[in-house]
């Protein structure tokens, strides 16, 4: 499975079953398509697109100021570059934000949504402490969010028994270009403004965990009022990086949903 390149997007594509359709993966600030190694074994009865945001992992950064129609129109061109006329998004926070607004801008080339994690930010305490974030990242560099990101991602007790995947999680957020990471990260605040109040259709699932404590249940029921096709579910136990913690838990529901 080699890393691909076309206009600037790093990608790859897994052919595992030409019957059914193709799943985009779409993943979250300040992380890149490896997020999903996790989930991709589980995924194993499906196609799979994967690849990097602009201005994360291997894709170049964009040269206008960061949008959601940005990163949406960077995956609309990888949908024509690769010849696909309607898949299903799967979009973990940040990603999740980019998927609806794809659906919003493209419904005719979604096929369902899967939103993990989704932010939906709109109180002006949110907008402080994304901003506040952004602020640290710009003057402080990536590292100096290590830490605090980390204690928020992942249980106390995974933290605990998993050092390699916290210095692999570590490492992905280091390597990001503070000056662009910083321009992208206030998005979480005012990408939820963008969206919220934009009805979409499309038949979509939202999956959060009741300890996901800036992202978890209330956000996920007030984005189910901007889908009223869609569904929620929320995992217990676990915090924002569910899909890495217990990948099981999450595909168990991803495939229930697109296999219902």
């Amino acid at each position: 499975m080699k890393r691909q390149y076309a206009d600037g997007t790093c990608f790859k594509v897994i052919k595992n079953n030409l019957s059914k359709d193709y799943l985009v993966l779409i993943h979250g600030l300040g992380l890149n398509l490896d997020v999903w190694t996790w989930q991709i074994p589980l995924l194993k009865s499906y196609n799979i697109i994967l690849y990097d945001l602009r201005g994360h992992g291997e894709s170049d950064p964009t040269d206008l100021k960061p949008s959601l129609q940005d990163f949406a129109n960077q995956l609309n061109g990888l949908l024509g570059h690769l010849n696909q006329k309607e898949v299903t998004l799967i979009g973990f926070s940040l990603g999740a934000m980019i998927a609806r607004k794809f659906s919003i801008l493209f419904p005719k080339k979604v096929k369902s949504l899967v939103l993990l994690n989704s932010p939906n930010k709109s109180s002006e305490k949110e907008k402080i402490e994304v901003e506040s974030r952004a602020n640290l990242v710009k003057n402080k560099g990536a590292d100096a969010t290590v830490g605090a990101a980390l204690n928020r991602w992942f249980s106390d007790n995974f933290r605990k028994d998993n050092t390699q995947i916290m210095e692999l999680t570590s490492h992905w957020i280091r390597s990001n270009d503070r000056n662009v990471y910083s321009k992208i990260y206030p998005l979480l605040y005012f990408g939820s403004i963008e969206l919220s109040g934009n009805p979409c259709l499309t038949r979509a699932l939202i999956l959060t965990c009741d300890e996901d404590f800036a992202n978890g249940p209330g956000a996920a029921h007030e984005i189910s009022n901007d889908l009223p096709n869609s569904k929620v579910v929320i995992l217990k136990k676990l915090r924002h990086m569910a899909l890495v913690e217990d990948p099981k838990s999450v595909n168990d529901e991803i495939i229930r949903f697109l296999d219902s």
